[in-house]
């Protein structure tokens, strides 16, 4: 069976400008710079900035498309989805979709995106050949004029599943991909924010920012297997199956904690930047976007030690990149 890695986070990156190349763009790691409209790439085979891109406003999420060589980029400021082609590194179009997409998530066997829409309470599903939507989801209010139902996706291409938290709930919902339809929910904790999925072993997890807290979730049996207490404020979670640990960044006190599926519990916790954000992965490298100190700091998985940092340019003295969304192929 083929091994997919999903990523769902949020961060970002800087970059000198050099030429592009195929080999660069499978060695690429895409960073959302949410106050400077860019996205940064770094070539992961030496942890270099090679380019800078410029997208659409306030851009936070990140996701690739490895079989088409794609990156798409949710632009919350101007309710827009960037598409990136990977191998120039230039962007080549713009789909409008909802209000305030924050992140979204790729389907490479359905060849679809799906992007949430925060104030819409949406998931709005892009055809990626022809890049146009093809459907939106709707998704359940949460209170307060429902504002903030959908503010994150993950999806498990092997089950047809994606999962969908409700931030101002305890609830995470689940679509049937193969319908575009809601299936029901699951319970998590409070302000679900984080979620990824472990296309392997279908193990959900929920970042809880509110409880300081990470529930696993089995969607076989549709019921929680544990909550895992990690550090203050989690914001995002990545999970490798090659490794079967999942990482989350802890924007209130600078860490990243690693968990075991094995034994579902903490097993390291690294110090990192100021306010770390998004996470994601390549090779034996998990590389994560620090909004508070405008860098990346890039771990060794294999020992979860910090390896380097990356510093990125600011564009005032006072005002920094805030990388937020990431990606890699």
């Amino acid at each position: 069976m083929k091994r997919y890695l999903f990523i769902f986070s949020f961060v970002l990156f800087f970059s000198p400008l050099v030429i592009s190349s195929p080999f660069a763009a499978r060695n690429g790691v895409y960073v959302a710079n949410t106050s400077a409209d860019t996205v940064s790439v770094i070539d992961s085979s030496n942890d270099r900035v090679i380019k800078t891109i410029n997208v659409g406003k306030s851009p936070l999420g990140v996701a690739v498309d490895h079989d088409n060589m794609k990156v798409y980029v949710a632009n919350k400021g101007e309710h827009t989805v960037s598409v990136i082609d990977a191998e120039t590194d230039m962007e080549i179009t713009k789909i409008p979709v909802g209000r305030s997409p924050w992140y979204l998530a790729v389907d490479p066997l359905k060849n679809k995106v799906y992007v949430n829409s925060s104030e819409d309470n949406l998931i709005i599903v892009i055809d990626a050949a022809s890049n146009t939507v093809t459907d939106q989801i709707k998704t359940a209010g949460t209170g307060k004029g429902a504002k903030k139902g959908a503010v994150n996706i993950a999806v498990n291409p092997l089950s047809h599943k994606a999962y969908v938290p409700n931030y101002l709930t305890t609830a995470i919902q689940v679509l049937d991909t193969s319908t575009n339809k809601v299936l029901g929910s699951l319970d998590a904790g409070n302000e679900p924010l984080g979620v990824a999925v472990n296309s392997n072993s279908e193990i959900v997890y929920v970042v809880n920012k509110a409880d300081n807290s990470v529930t696993v979730i089995d969607s076989l049996m549709h019921k929680q297997v544990t909550t895992v207490i990690v550090g203050k404020t989690p914001w995002s979670i990545a999970v490798n199956p090659a490794i079967n640990k999942a990482y989350v960044t802890n924007r209130g006190d600078n860490t990243v904690s690693v968990i075991s599926e094995t034994s579902m519990k903490v097993t390291g916790t690294i110090k990192v930047g100021i306010e770390p954000l998004g996470v994601a992965f390549t090779g034996n490298k998990a590389y994560v976007t620090n909004c508070g100190d405008n860098s990346v700091t890039i771990i060794d998985t294999s020992t979860d030690s910090v390896i380097n940092t990356v510093s990125l340019p600011g564009i005032t003295k006072d005002k920094g990149l805030c990388p937020w969304g990431i990606a890699a192929f």
